[in-house]
């Protein structure tokens, strides 16, 4: 889907930015980012994490979308608008997260410890590129 598609969908509505809520947003993410330093990765459980994971990235950027008075309600929109926003935003990998996440929790596919592991790490290091 396109950004204009998107937008004429309302799936990104302009909205008055919001400090408040960008901080809230940024603070859920910092404890799910926490929860993840603590957390001892194994097989069963890393199936669970990686959406925790994807759900603190996807904070940040619903975070810096507020900021720039975005109000988005959709995945694939979201990674539309920040290809807008931050023109050196990473939509591929972006993409590639969202598809691991929706496998879990939408289809029950689980992903295997190493490459569950890899993904997260990946999904980590994104997040704390992303600059507000």
């Amino acid at each position: 889907m396109e950004l204009n598609e998107c937008e004429a969908k309302g799936f990104i509505k302009k909205t008055v930015p919001s400090k408040s809520l960008a901080k809230s947003l940024l603070e859920v993410s910092e404890i799910k980012d926490r929860a993840l330093d603590s957390a001892k990765l194994d097989e069963l459980n890393v199936n669970a994490y990686l959406p925790m994971a994807y759900d603190a990235l996807r904070e940040v950027l619903e975070a810096l979308c507020i900021l720039h008075s975005y109000k988005v309600t959709n995945h694939v929109c979201l990674g539309e608008i920040l290809k807008k926003l931050e023109p050196d935003f990473d939509y591929a990998s972006f993409d590639r997260f969202r598809y691991a996440r929706n496998s879990i929790n939408y289809y029950g596919k689980k992903v295997d410890f190493q490459q569950g592991k890899e993904i997260i790490g990946k999904i980590r290091q994104m997040r704390r590129n992303i600059t507000l």
